[in-house]
């Protein structure tokens, strides 16, 4: 049993996270309109951070199986970022350049990679949920 004082700061983790993720979109000027449906989210997962460097194997994110909700955004970068995920259509690649931030909705697989050499690298920071069952959009919702 989640005890009430935690499940408060939990939301509140969620929501720094959140708007902090907002804040980095916003500021790097690649802000952009998006559907997200709140209601489709039945758990918050896990959040995280890092760089990707050229040259590195992908980074996965997620790998089991499991319909999620990924919160997506490159706060720094001076190469391109390669997104694999798995949509209800099969393999999808995504291309980003440049810092934003993308919704991805995933039929549990999520990985990234970063494009170039060792001196090629992009600083990152994720949310990730798990969907409810039978919620799942399956596109990029941009």
């Amino acid at each position: 049993m989640v005890r009430p004082r935690s499940l408060a700061r939990q939301r509140l983790v969620l929501a720094a996270t959140a708007a902090a993720l907002l804040y980095a979109d916003v500021r790097c000027g690649a802000a952009r309109a998006q559907v997200f449906d709140f209601g489709a989210i039945e758990a918050f997962e896990s959040l995280g951070s890092g760089t990707q460097r050229g040259g590195d194997p992908p980074k996965t994110i997620v790998d089991d199986g499991e319909r999620h909700t990924v919160l997506f955004t490159i706060l720094e970068s001076n190469t391109e970022a390669r997104i694999y995920w798995r949509s209800p259509e099969g393999p999808q690649t995504t291309i980003m350049r440049g810092e934003g931030l993308r919704a991805f909705q995933t039929m549990g697989e999520f990985r990234i990679e970063a494009a170039g050499d060792d001196r090629h690298s992009f600083r990152y920071g994720y949310l990730l949920f798990r969907l409810k069952n039978g919620k799942s959009g399956g596109k990029d919702k941009i």
